[in-house]
């Protein structure tokens, strides 16, 4: 028999293999072999397919789940990498080899293939997905399922998908778009342009979040859209899916949601979760994890030992008109907040979307080529623009300079993160009743016993639920956070008791705080609350017609509107 098969596979060796009448021709070929049982067949059959496959392309597992469910095959003729499981690469493998997929033959060849894919003649890998970046020398974004844009400091070009090792899983990739004339999303697109944001900083910050996304930073700064009802929160958010091409994934936030959390955050990619006003006791420690590299380790659904680890690969929007999860201090610290008024004029959805759709080609243009400006850009960046995210806070500088607006987006990201610690004290009741007390501009000196009493004149409904105890320790939790915003010190008294400082801030206003004491107290609207920080002993490169940091910063708290480059 070996000598008849050997005939008979010589005889189409003049068709070249990886084509499909090559494997076609060797499986009639095989099926002509006479007295051959059924399971002979089979075999050869497979190992025929397997051979075609290798010549074809490359077998791969998931590194982190090297099991069947994670087997893969990446196809060298259509620059495609697809499950093996996947009803795509089926329906192409069964087309191809002429076999329909109820058949015996097929079920058999399926069987060896994956097992293919699980031995040591297949490689383990981490599929990219949509994005994938290296701030040290390149960043990748897919380009429908084929194709990539390469984005080097020398410049942007579009090359096939498996280039320099990256490989995009055909399921996480963006629609196809055209490498055009760049032009800027953000003054392009009325949705973006007419942003109703507080605060002059809001535009450029979310426009520096949005355009570090194909970064894929390691850590990722969760953005937090805030505002009252009709101010545009869900609106702009879709409107950034959408200028990339993603399915709009926006989530509610549930009680009993964190696995759909961590299933949303390991699919990378953008999420967003809507209207988070309810107190929901896991989302700020899942939130802090996420936007540090976290992960969730977890069983397998329907098994007692076999675990799962979904990890944070997503970038994490959250919009809310009553951000309670903001209480938590070490969340808060972590978070990236823009913060929206009410949305003045018409906002008709077909609109906006046909607008984002039609600039999306030359957005993303725009997007690829400031950040190949800002991987070129070594120059020094001021250090403490974001203590959580320095990486990211980086990037945004170099991309700021990129936009030709630098001082600006230095400025921005220091209002950011002096506004971190207001958003927090807004949103715990503690720490608002201590923001209304201090309105009066009135400094305090003294103990806990003495703020309470204090509090309590200010508020009488605290009397009664609120303990000197409880006073105290709750402070201990926003100390660093009472530190920036009221220049917060304390010190040890006579007879041991600890004695506070605290200053009200320079700019005096604390707009309209509500000071209802519950969990879904306060939650408000005047961004001009947070002290000003001084940006002039921040010494890096900056261009001649840039401006000084200074005169940036002192734009921005005279309500001077800020263009987002």
């Amino acid at each position: 028999m070996n000598e008849a098969l050997e005939k008979i596979l010589s005889d189409v060796e003049e068709v070249k293999q990886t084509t499909v009448d090559g494997i076609r021709a060797k499986l009639w070929k095989l099926s002509q072999i006479p007295k051959l049982s059924a399971t002979e067949l089979y075999r050869l059959q497979c190992d025929a397919v397997v051979e075609w496959l290798h010549e074809r392309g490359e077998f791969y597992h998931l590194a982190t789940h090297p099991d069947f469910d994670g087997a893969l095959y990446f196809d060298r003729e259509r620059k495609l990498l697809l499950r093996i499981r996947a009803d795509a690469f089926l329906a192409w493998l069964s087309d191809t080899l002429g076999m329909n997929r109820g058949e015996r033959g097929f079920s058999m060849v399926q069987s060896a293939v994956e097992t293919e894919s699980l031995t040591d003649r297949a490689t383990a890998i981490e599929p990219a997905l949509y994005w994938s970046g290296n701030l040290n020398s390149s960043v990748y974004l897919s380009n429908g399922p084929g194709h990539i844009a390469k984005i080097t400091a020398s410049g942007v070009e579009l090359v096939d998908n498996g280039t320099d090792g990256v490989l995009f899983s055909s399921e996480a990739v963006l629609p196809p778009w055209q490498l055009v004339d760049p032009a800027n999303p953000f003054e392009t697109c009325s949705v973006f342009r007419d942003l109703s944001a507080s605060a002059p900083h809001g535009k450029l910050l979310l426009a520096l979040w949005t355009a570090s996304l194909p970064t894929n930073q390691r850590t990722k700064p969760p953005l937090t859209v805030t505002g009252p009802v009709g101010s545009g929160k869900t609106r702009v958010l879709v409107a950034v899916f959408e200028l990339y091409g993603l399915t709009p994934r926006v989530g509610a936030v549930t009680k009993s949601g964190e696995g759909d959390f961590w299933a949303a955050m390991d699919s990378g990619g953008l999420c967003c979760f809507d209207n988070a006003d309810t107190r929901v006791d896991w989302l700020p420690d899942a939130l802090a994890a996420a936007a540090t590299a976290g992960c969730q380790e977890k069983r397998r659904l329907y098994t007692d030992s076999d675990r799962v680890i979904l990890r944070s690969r997503s970038w994490v929007a959250v919009t809310s008109a009553n951000p309670s999860f903001a209480a938590d201090a070490g969340l808060s610290d972590r978070l990236l907040v823009v913060r929206l008024n009410r949305r003045e004029g018409g906002t008709a959805e077909a609109e906006l979307s046909d607008e984002v759709q039609a600039a999306r080609d030359a957005g993303l243009s725009w997007i690829c080529w400031m950040i190949s400006a800002a991987l070129a850009d070594t120059s020094p960046v001021p250090e403490g623009l974001n203590q959580r995210h320095p990486d990211f806070a980086t990037f945004a500088v170099r991309l700021g300079r990129a936009m030709g607006c630098e001082a600006e987006a230095v400025a921005a990201l220091q209002a950011a993160e002096a506004d971190k610690s207001l958003f927090n004290l807004e949103n715990d009741y503690i720490g608002a009743a201590i923001l209304e007390t201090m309105r009066s501009g009135e400094p305090f000196d003294g103990t806990a016993a003495e703020l309470l009493d204090r509090l309590k004149t200010a508020d009488p409904s605290l009397e009664g639920q609120l303990s000197t105890k409880r006073l105290s320790k709750r402070m201990s939790k926003l100390w660093p956070h009472m530190e920036a915003v009221f220049e917060a010190s304390q010190e040890t008294g006579h007879g041991g008791a600890l004695r506070f400082r605290l200053k009200p801030p320079q700019s005096g206003d604390f707009g309209d705080i509500e000071t209802a004491f519950s969990e879904k107290s306060l939650r408000e609207r005047n961004i001009d609350t947070f002290a000003k920080t001084s940006i002039e002993s921040h010494q890096c490169h900056q261009n001649e017609d840039s401006g000084s940091y200074a005169e940036a910063e002192n734009d921005l708290f005279r309500g001077v509107e800020a263009d987002p480059c």
